[in-house]
């Protein structure tokens, strides 16, 4: 039975429950590690050996990038808002998605929603395609803009998180999305 319940989960999921509760007495505890017991039991993860530490110079390039990139997206946002006031504009840009990894793709939608002013609104896996929805769109530029950065932002998660076979086909697919937006944005103009 072990084997089904990983320690650091429970735990994790203990602290979860009493950060929720924002009580830290004995009842609310053992509660909670009942809790946590129980759905690690009746609903097992699929055993999974995925170490994102095996990587670490890549992490910490990847964790510098979401760094700047919170800077940059609160000071455009604050800009946008002092400029525009009420009136910000919004959009719902669809961006390709680049890995076929559950957990990368969940991961990059994570990182990109961190940022204030976008977020992943849905991931709709069968046309692999997420709708990214973000303030401060002005333009069809800024539009772009969105689903280019979208998109270098998953080749940096695959390139920190997948092995090397998986961040080149997110390179390349990134390179091609980028290509077919081109492509369109021209038509369009003419």
């Amino acid at each position: 039975m072990m084997r089904r319940i990983s320690p650091s989960l429970l735990v994790w999921l203990v602290l979860v429950w009493l950060m929720l509760w924002g009580s830290l007495d004995a009842s609310t505890a053992i509660f909670g590690v009942l809790l946590a017991f129980a759905v690690l039991l009746f609903f097992p993860l699929p055993v999974h050996r995925w170490n994102i530490f095996s990587r670490p110079l890549r992490l910490v390039g990847l964790a510098v990038y979401v760094v700047w990139d919170l800077v940059q997206s609160a000071v455009r946002l604050a800009f946008d808002e002092f400029r525009h006031g009420s009136k910000v504009k919004a959009a719902i840009v669809a961006v390709p998605v680049l890995s076929d990894v559950d957990h990368v793709i969940a991961s990059a939608a994570n990182v990109l929603s961190l940022g204030p002013g976008r977020f992943v609104l849905q991931i709709d896996r069968t046309n692999r395609i997420w709708y990214v929805y973000a303030l401060g769109v002005q333009s069809r530029v800024s539009c772009d803009k969105i689903h280019d950065d979208a998109l270098d932002l998953q080749v940096k998660v695959m390139h920190a998180y997948g092995s090397a076979e998986e961040a080149r086909t997110a390179r390349s697919r990134a390179e091609e999305a980028k290509q077919r937006r081109r492509a369109r944005t021209r038509m369009e103009s003419q």
